[in-house]
């Protein structure tokens, strides 16, 4: 089954006329590629990085630059990749021994460093990969693609219904395992 086509260039007009909700998909699409860049250490400045990056596709829409469709996902995420490492940037020169890994090249080269953001990131992921093959598609969908719930039903043929109450019992089962992991709790 195809996946949906997301209008993303539309959704970026409506945003610049003001609509909620056409802010709500970008910031779910931006944060997708948080999740994607790993920029856990950063996480309690994820609002600021949507901003930013929101910030840089307004300006940059009403300067005419983001015409072509196709074009449109792989700029929002270079911008969120930019100020990540921006942040990283500011972090090491704040804090010498800081580490935080952003790609996959990156998480193999840094593999033996002992990042407390990067353990739980994984540790997390492996508990993903330990749910239901459904529920797991439907986290991966959602976070770390960051589809918004139609395009991850769409492309995994899951009704929307039933892919909302997957994702809420993946998650629940993910909050349980955490809270009783003394380690973690």
């Amino acid at each position: 089954m195809g996946a949906l086509r997301e209008d993303w260039i539309g959704t970026l007009e409506a945003l610049c006329a003001g609509d909620r909700t056409a802010f709500a998909r970008i910031n779910r699409l931006i944060s997708g590629f948080l999740v994607q860049l790993r920029a856990y250490e950063f996480r309690d400045e994820w609002e600021d990085l949507r901003q930013e990056v929101v910030l840089s596709l307004v300006a940059n829409a009403r300067a005419g630059r983001l015409r072509d469709p196709e074009a449109f996902l792989g700029y929002v995420r270079i911008i969120t990749r930019n100020k990540v490492v921006d942040r990283m940037k500011g972090a090491r020169r704040r804090h010498e021994r800081g580490t935080v890994v952003w790609d996959d090249e990156a998480a193999l080269a840094l593999g033996a460093v002992s990042d407390p953001a990067v353990a739980a990131a994984r540790e997390l992921w492996r508990a993903v990969r330990e749910l239901p093959e459904e529920q797991q598609s439907v986290l991966e969908g959602i976070y770390r693609q960051g589809k918004t719930y139609q395009e991850t039903s769409a492309e995994t043929g899951i009704p929307l219904g039933t892919m909302k109450r997957r994702l809420r019992d993946a998650l629940e089962t993910l909050r349980r395992r955490f809270a009783d992991d003394p380690e973690h709790g």
